[in-house]
């Protein structure tokens, strides 16, 4: 058999089972040819006879040697997270208490530093009354321009708690500076600027707080300065 009929039959033995094709190849030694059917791959079958040079099979044995990489990963558990919470353990303290002080909560204070506070100014109204005037509204919202064209953030603190807790509750937040809006600030334009960590408070123009506070947050001057500049 050639040609075409010899290569289809060549792949019918080369897809045998290696037990039939030992079988197959034992026949052959033995009696010097065997006849299978074949089913070819392109439809047709047949009874084919093969001789023993068309069936040679040998076992071999062969050894393989093959080389394992096993990867070392470091894993370190470094994430900006531990370091995040790290920054504000360290940056938490709590105020002490003053003698005579019948609040038993404690005043836990975030000293974030003026240049790297998210917030560096909060806005207060003295209470309720204020928060209802319109120049309290003027004076909110030029402070706020202002501090916002210096690339600076602020936040408004007018609920109705007293000042006192509203203080608390913003040195809570990290926020250095706080400005209080009272009812003098309504005649004289003047507002009260005070300083998270010494809780120290100076009194200047509401137009003058945005340039003074850009100034602190760029270290440009210290609260020590300001104090300098506005003594009580």
């Amino acid at each position: 058999v050639g040609g075409l009929e010899g290569r289809l039959v060549k792949e019918w033995l080369e897809k045998l089972s290696s037990e039939d094709l030992r079988a197959l190849n034992e026949e052959v030694n033995k009696s010097g040819q065997a006849t299978r059917n074949c089913s070819l791959s392109d439809g047709s079958s047949g009874d084919y006879t093969f001789l023993p040079n068309h069936v040679v099979c040998q076992t071999k044995k062969e050894k393989q040697t093959t080389t394992t990489f096993m990867p070392g990963v470091v894993e370190p558990s470094f994430g900006i997270d531990r370091i995040l919470f790290s920054v504000l353990e360290h940056a938490y303290y709590a105020r002490p208490k003053e003698e005579g002080d019948g609040d038993k909560q404690t005043r836990g204070v975030l000293a974030f530093s003026a240049t790297v506070a998210p917030y560096k100014l909060t806005i207060l109204p003295q209470d309720q009354r204020i928060a209802r005037e319109n120049k309290y509204e003027d004076l909110k919202d030029l402070i706020r321009k202002r501090i916002a064209a210096l690339g600076h953030s602020s936040t408004v603190d007018d609920s109705a708690a007293t000042l006192g807790k509203r203080y608390a509750r913003n040195d809570e937040l990290g926020i250095p500076f706080a400005c209080t809006v009272d009812f003098d600030s309504l005649k004289d334009e003047c507002v009260t600027l005070r300083e998270r960590d010494s809780m120290r408070q100076v009194r200047l123009k509401a137009d003058k707080v945005g340039g003074l506070l850009h100034d602190l947050c760029t270290a440009r001057k210290s609260w020590q300065d300001v104090l300098a500049m506005y003594p009580s």
